[in-house]
């Protein structure tokens, strides 16, 4: 077995103990029960903006495959650094309105698993970087590219799931 097989049977493997952390995640969200707490309102416009975000940056993730171009790895960047500003924007909010992860078992849960994901699209920052970096110094490996755009499939199909489970669920 190649070294190439070896890097993507070890990706796989990583994705798949990443569905079971967020089924998991998932599953402690959807038992935690605060009647009151699920009724808040939250900012429609806020989340569809974070929505369109991580879909640009997996639409960007393709572009970079064919393409192998910098811009793409640079707005990939802006659009994930603004989502994650907009989010922790709002966990301050959350935060000044003492609605913090100690105050009941179902926001320990909602923080849990939204700073987890935000956590990824923090990797996937770090992994845009080592590869503008190989585009640097001239190093363009597709297959990087590839398991970059899958990361970033993953990333905003667990926010499709977010969407639903946590925000548009009543």
């Amino acid at each position: 077995m190649n070294k190439i097989n070896k890097n993507l049977i070890g990706f796989w493997l990583y994705m798949i103990s990443d569905c079971i952390i967020f089924s998991v995640l998932f599953i402690s969200f959807l038992s935690s029960n605060n009647f009151f707490l699920k009724n808040l309102i939250f900012n429609y416009r806020i989340l569809l903006i974070e929505t369109i975000l991580l879909l640009f940056c997996s639409f960007l993730s393709i572009k970079v495959i064919n393409n192998f171009k910098n811009k793409y790895y640079y707005l990939n960047l802006i659009f994930s650094i603004l989502f994650l500003l907009i989010e922790f924007k709002d966990f301050y909010h959350l935060n000044t309105i003492n609605l913090n992860f100690k105050l009941n078992n179902f926001l320990s849960n909602y923080y849990i698993i939204i700073f987890f994901h935000a956590f990824h699209v923090l990797i996937s920052i770090f992994i845009c970087l080592n590869l503008l970096l190989l585009n640097f110094i001239n190093k363009k490996f597709k297959i990087n590219n590839i398991i970059f755009s899958i990361f970033w499939h993953f990333i905003h199909i667990i926010w499709l799931c977010l969407l639903l489970i946590i925000y548009i669920k009543k």
